[in-house]
């Protein structure tokens, strides 16, 4: 795993700043990332003892009237919960594992979407700011260059791709801009599970698939 959320972003995770999706996206790596478990573990940390220092605005007079806001309190009426527990999805006669964080999202699912047999997708509906899909690409096959309107997270799942810039193997986590081409592609024996979120549609720039860009809206996933 080599490529990870930056500082500021797992700043703002533990901040709460952070939009829902990308907190999402970003609570999925941490499952798999002991490296960006222990800072976030040590930004926790600061945080709370920033809090512990913080100055109190407004205290009881008495631990009676302490205790009577707390007996007043609304209780919670929900069930205790016990933790997710990782669930299969199957694409193109293949079973994965999901990671805990991306399982309790499971039933917003939609179905899957097939390229030539080569490429899947399939709609996790938890936003409306965003796209957010479920990538499966099989081995030996290349999509078409591209680059984005807006913003393109990706965190792999599953075995692993390359594009122009490096190789991407499971957990790792990448952004790219309207500043990138690229042609992801995934070698012979090596096929691919990953998670994508674009803010704004994709832009095929060579080859037929330029097609695609109808009316110059360019393409989701």
């Amino acid at each position: 795993m080599s490529y990870h959320p930056q500082s500021d972003i797992l700043q703002a995770y533990v901040e709460g700043s952070l939009d829902e999706v990308t907190a999402f996206t970003v609570a999925i790596h941490l499952e798999s990332c002991p490296q960006c478990k222990r800072k976030v573990a040590l930004a926790e940390q600061k945080c709370g003892e920033a809090l512990s220092h913080a100055p109190i605005e407004q205290t009881p007079d008495n631990f009676d009237d302490m205790f009577a806001q707390i007996v007043t309190l609304e209780q919670n009426s929900e069930p205790f919960r016990a933790p997710q527990q990782a669930k299969p999805i199957t694409v193109n006669n293949k079973t994965f594992m999901l990671p805990r964080a991306l399982g309790r999202f499971s039933d917003q699912i939609g179905d899957w979407k097939s390229y030539g047999g080569k490429v899947f997708s399939a709609p996790i509906e938890i936003a409306d700011s965003c796209r957010v899909n479920l990538m499966y690409i099989a081995e030996d096959v290349q999509i078409p260059q591209h680059t984005h309107k807006g913003i393109e997270s990706t965190l792999v799942l599953h075995g692993g791709f390359s594009d122009e810039d490096g190789h991407y193997e499971v957990g790792d986590y990448l952004v790219k801009d309207a500043s990138i081409k690229h042609s992801p592609f995934t070698k012979p024996g090596e096929d691919c599970l990953c998670l994508a979120v674009l803010t704004e549609p994709m832009i095929f720039t060579q080859g037929v698939a330029r097609l695609f860009n109808m009316f110059g809206k360019g393409m989701y996933p």
